[in-house]
């Protein structure tokens, strides 16, 4: 093993059948990204009972790019938790990342419909200043009390106007979480107040981790705010908050873009633009196989 890659904490993804491709098309953009390099890098595959071909193309595609790449068993969510329009359970997987991957101490956790477009080298070596979890506030629901996340925040005790951040990227010190009980707290969060999340395991995260996380610079989580805003009918509710002048300049600098919302770019239906022409590069090439 190059021991470059010992100093650098682990990329990791949760994903089921749903999200294999975007699995793959995120493997080649990190390996892209990171030309001469990408060996430095590693990436442990959360596996929620994904089919023995969606297998094989993970391997395959690891193979292909360079990167090493680790699939683990991840335990199926429990039924309990909360689940509505596009998600399925395995948006909770990443809350058995404990469990699943005790031998790290910190990892950096993607969603499987993220793009790389920026070496990730920096972020994974930044300090978190002593907090268990480093992120970006959300950009469409960033304060408490001023969008749709948490409902009923202020009978959980959340002040007003508190920072939230967004679970899609998240640089996680392991061992400060399992001291602080971050993810068992998220879990008996989803268990006992089901009726007060909206956004699955990232509402659950915020109330465990309680503010203490460190703030990320926004190109390691940036949302593609121009296709949302291309959608009939948009409307950016954080204005106040998180200007959508300043999200759609944010593109520019990007060094991970983030396809979030039930809108994807391997829709038929997303719209035309440079984003999804960008995600297709990587996405097509995919369905291409690849270069043999």
């Amino acid at each position: 093993m190059n021991t470059t890659s010992r100093l650098l904490p682990a990329l990791v993804c949760g994903v089921d059948d749903g999200y294999a491709r975007p699995l793959q098309t995120l493997m080649h953009s990190i390996a892209a990204a990171h030309p001469g390099a990408v060996e430095e890098l590693r990436l442990i595959v959360l596996d929620q009972q994904i089919s023995d071909a969606n297998r094989r193309a993970i391997r395959r595609d690891a193979d292909r790019t360079g990167l090493r790449t680790e699939l683990r068993p991840a335990p199926m969510t429990d039924p309990r938790y909360p689940v509505s329009h596009w998600v399925s359970g395995a948006v909770y997987v990443r809350l058995a990342i404990p469990e699943v991957i005790p031998d790290e101490r910190r990892v950096l956790y993607l969603d499987a419909d993220t793009l790389v477009l920026g070496d990730l080298r920096p972020l994974l070596r930044q300090s978190l200043g002593g907090r268990p979890i480093g992120a970006v506030r959300d950009p469409q629901n960033p304060v408490i009390g001023r969008g749709i996340q948490l409902p009923g925040w202020d009978k959980l005790g959340i002040p007003y106007g508190r920072d939230y951040f967004n679970s899609g990227v998240m640089l996680i010190d392991l061992g400060r979480c399992q001291r602080l009980g971050v993810f068992e707290r998220s879990r008996q969060f989803l268990s006992e107040h089901p009726d007060k999340v909206r956004f699955w395991d990232q509402d659950a995260l915020n109330w465990a981790v309680d503010d203490n996380w460190h703030r990320l610079d926004r190109r390691w989580n940036t949302f593609a705010m121009s296709s949302q805003a291309a959608q009939p009918g948009f409307v950016h509710y954080a204005e106040a908050d998180s200007p959508l002048a300043l999200l759609l300049e944010d593109e520019a600098t990007a060094a991970l873009v983030h396809f979030a919302g039930p809108d994807k770019p391997w829709q038929d239906s997303y719209p035309e633009g440079q984003l999804r022409d960008t995600y297709r590069l990587f996405h097509d090439y995919v369905a291409a196989g690849g270069m043999e």
